[in-house]
């Protein structure tokens, strides 16, 4: 680093910790853990107030420093490496409940509110938030709306751009604005929540949401169906969704996955073969009817076993299903969005795919929104495995764009980064996010070259 610019660090962080005190600074060394693919930040901040979080990213923005936002840290893995990085800002201070209304079923929170954490005291008023992405115990509030992340009941409650009503964000420049409201109603306008919600923290920084919550049903229950092919597992989800039946979360489960979701929940597991699990959550009458009509269907389709989950390991099977992460070091996560008809047929080329290039592949697919989640691992040396993890990408990306479909390398090494696009293809929306980029963040601070287009 020149002398100028550690002059300009210097100063920086004594500007930071003017604001949030020396204890709640650090550098060097220290900053390692918040390193971002193969950059080490020369500074992390940890602000408590949304005043605190301005105060610091105005100082940044004066001085033109990058500043990368950060939550439980659970979705770091999305986003291209950064192309600068010098402070990272994290959130997980500003944890309070700012309101919760439970008979107008919605509440306001801060960003660096832990999920798990948060449902707990909901679920005392018989409410939830109904977001389910990975690793919950971790997840803040902010990283989950940055991300837009989301887990197999996305089918029944939607993303996270379907539950905010309303956010406060901290612009680039420290200016705090206010978009939506804290109560559910019908407005015209711009809807700029979905603006930010998805954004990666490139437009500014969430410091607070307003959500919908849902009452917590009485009863839930999990049926379970192992097929011999992938294809009469395709025939029984396709039933499924033209039915009259209201399903929360319908997931189809590879060989290799389901052999380790069953063990890390206690399942016995059946032979070779994709297994589809499929939850109700109704009043007990209503989900032991509807449980009862999709066994009906998985039979009729081919399935060689149906059967449902012991009480009391359901929600240890929901767990290892959402969180699921490949086996061994140096592997890759990538997001499939397809159509529903093209479920079976993604799964069969993954597999080729993966024994083409020697990895092991597993698949997890939320199938009643056709969103395929491909888990590489391979053996050998780093640089090696990391070509074929780079070459299999490709050729995914391409089926799911012959499939009238996008994929996105969620999780991977800053080596396979640099090889492959993580976003894929923009198309003509570009121009606009570019503009909209400019107009946000002028300077080009918040996350810089980490969104789809190098944005």
């Amino acid at each position: 680093m020149r002398n100028a610019e550690c002059g300009i660090m210097d100063e920086l962080r004594k500007h930071l910790e003017s604001i949030v005190g020396p204890e709640h600074l650090q550098v060097g060394d220290r900053a390692a853990e918040y390193a971002v693919d193969d950059r080490q930040p020369e500074t992390v901040v940890f602000p408590e107030t949304v005043e605190e979080v301005s105060a610091a990213l105005a100082i940044c923005h004066e001085t033109r420093v990058a500043v990368v936002p950060w939550g439980g840290g659970t979705m770091m893995g999305l986003g291209n490496p950064p192309t600068r990085l010098s402070v990272v800002m994290v959130l997980t201070r500003l944890n309070k409940i700012l309101d919760f209304e439970p008979a107008d079923m919605t509440s306001t929170i801060q960003a660096g509110v832990n999920l798990d954490a948060y449902q707990e005291v909901l679920s005392r008023s018989g409410q939830f938030l109904a977001l389910d992405p990975p690793r919950a115990e971790r997840a803040t509030i902010g990283g989950i709306l940055a991300s837009n992340a989301s887990g197999p009941r996305r089918l029944r409650y939607g993303t996270a751009r379907d539950l905010v009503i309303g956010a406060r964000i901290v612009q680039a420049d420290g200016v705090v604005t206010k978009a939506g409201a804290k109560v559910v109603k019908n407005v015209t306008g711009y809807d700029m929540n979905k603006l930010y919600v998805g954004s990666l923290g490139t437009l500014g920084v969430i410091v607070d949401a307003s959500v919908r919550l849902h009452p917590i049903p009485p009863s839930r229950g999990t049926l379970l169906a192992a097929f011999g092919n992938v294809r009469s597992a395709q025939a029984a989800i396709l039933r499924i969704l033209d039915s009259p039946l209201v399903p929360s979360a319908v997931e189809l489960i590879a060989p290799l996955a389901w052999a380790q979701v069953s063990r890390l929940s206690d399942l016995s597991a059946p032979g070779e073969g994709f297994v589809l699990a499929v939850e109700m959550a109704s009043i007990q009458e209503a989900v032991a009817a509807q449980l009862a009509a999709a066994r009906k269907i998985c039979a009729e389709a081919g399935a060689a076993e149906v059967w449902a989950i012991e009480t009391g390991k359901e929600k240890a099977f929901w767990r290892a299903v959402r969180d699921f992460q490949p086996d061994g070091e140096g592997g890759a996560i990538l997001k499939a969005s397809l159509l529903p008809g093209s479920l079976a047929q993604a799964c069969l080329v993954g597999l080729r795919v993966a024994d083409r290039t020697g990895l092991r592949l597993a698949v997890i697919a939320e199938a009643g929104t056709a969103v395929v989640r491909y888990f590489l691992a391979g053996d050998g040396p780093a640089e090696e495995r990391d070509g074929r993890i780079a070459a299999a990408v490709s050729a995914l990306r391409e089926f799911a764009a012959r499939s009238r479909g996008h994929l996105v390398l969620e999780a991977a090494s800053a080596r396979v980064k640099r090889s492959v696009d993580v976003w894929g293809p923009v198309g003509t929306s570009l121009p606009l996010m570019q503009r909209i980029k400019a107009a946000f963040d002028p300077r080009g601070i918040l996350n810089p070259g980490r969104f789809a287009g190098g944005l």
